[in-house]
């Protein structure tokens, strides 16, 4: 590696999984390593650096990068906006060895609107593992809207999906609930057991439970699509909950209706999830334009990077991350999913 190659690594801690981008500042994506969940609220913290740690290893193991060629670090994590977080991922990279110039901590929301805007300011919904609404103004302060976590809220997301179709699962072996079967069917099969007694076991002895109920979510949008009537009424219900989301986003601030709504996490990749979203926030008023990215939210976190030093993404530079992105040699750890 050149001696004046300056590298940038930029972080997107998902709920689900934690994905890291190597580039240069010119727009060159390297590298792309993909590993286990860093979300601080829902994995142990001495866990969470261990991954990470195991990430920047492979890292550099593969690469010719030396630490000091690291002169930036954008971190989008949840809860990236509260200081002790910041604080927990500063001293992680400094104890690693890496001491860059900027390390730069933030919410996980600002990742998938900068991916999808070459900006910090708008409104983006999340709905993956968890779910939340924000709204960055260009003045630098920020309205938010859920994002409580699993065990407060995060209505509308993967988890609440899942949660929804277990407790239909349940009411229905109880006796409280009429019908059920092919959704009780469904999600046992989905789970590879017997009967739903056994979900007991799976669920509360499971190493991350609320990744298994999560994951349930897409299998339950996947019978919704096929036309099952139980599936539909809980997408129905956790769609109601997403636009609660930006109706509380557009209470706090009339202007946050004047842009695009940025649109990002593991539910809105189902084509069929996502056209319901927006024929619902249709018929409910909202006439923003409704956009989802091409580029992952990690992209956003190293152009947030690329923002802390020039006014804009230039053409040229987003040609160069639209080029190489997908071409850059991707790196897995164990633990990391599919998607968030």
């Amino acid at each position: 590696m050149p001696l004046n190659k300056e590298i940038i690594l930029a972080i997107d801690g998902g709920g689900t999984k934690t994905d890291l981008a190597a580039g240069e500042g010119n727009g060159r994506i390297d590298f792309l390593v993909s590993g286990p969940s860093t979300n601080l609220k829902s994995r142990p913290e001495n866990t969470v650096k261990a991954d990470l740690y195991r990430m920047l290893d492979s890292l550099f193991l593969e690469s010719d990068y030396s630490k000091e060629a690291i002169t930036a670090i954008s971190v989008a994590a949840a809860g990236g906006d509260r200081l002790e977080d910041k604080v927990r991922w500063r001293e992680w990279f400094l104890d690693y060895g890496i001491k860059p110039r900027d390390i730069t901590v933030m919410n996980d929301c600002l990742a998938p609107l900068t991916a999808a805007t070459k900006r910090k300011e708008g409104l983006v919904l999340i709905a993956g593992t968890g779910s939340i609404a924000y709204y960055f103004k260009k003045d630098g302060r920020a309205i938010r809207a859920g994002g409580w976590g699993y065990l407060l809220g995060d209505e509308g997301s993967g988890y609440d999906i899942g949660n929804r179709a277990l407790r239909r699962v349940l009411e229905s072996h109880d006796g409280r609930r009429k019908g059920g079967g092919a959704l009780c069917a469904s999600v046992l099969t989905h789970f590879g057991l017997e009967g739903p007694m056994e979900l007991i076991t799976y669920v509360y002895e499971a190493n991350y439970p609320r990744e298994a109920i999560a994951g349930l979510g897409r299998k339950v949008i996947e019978l919704a699509e096929a036309g099952n009537n139980d599936a539909l009424a809980i997408m129905a219900e956790a769609i109601q909950e997403l636009e609660r989301l930006l109706s509380a986003i557009y209470a706090a601030d009339a202007k946050s209706r004047n842009g695009s709504l940025v649109i990002s996490g593991g539910l809105f990749q189902s084509t069929f999830f996502r056209q319901a979203f927006e024929s619902s926030i249709r018929k409910a008023g909202h006439q923003q334009a409704v956009i989802l990215s091409h580029y992952p939210p990690v992209i956003g976190a190293y152009m947030c990077a690329l923002l802390e030093k020039m006014d804009h993404i230039s053409d040229e530079i987003e040609e160069n991350i639209a080029k190489s992105w997908q071409a850059a040699k991707t790196i897995k750890i164990d633990g990391g999913l599919v998607d968030e």
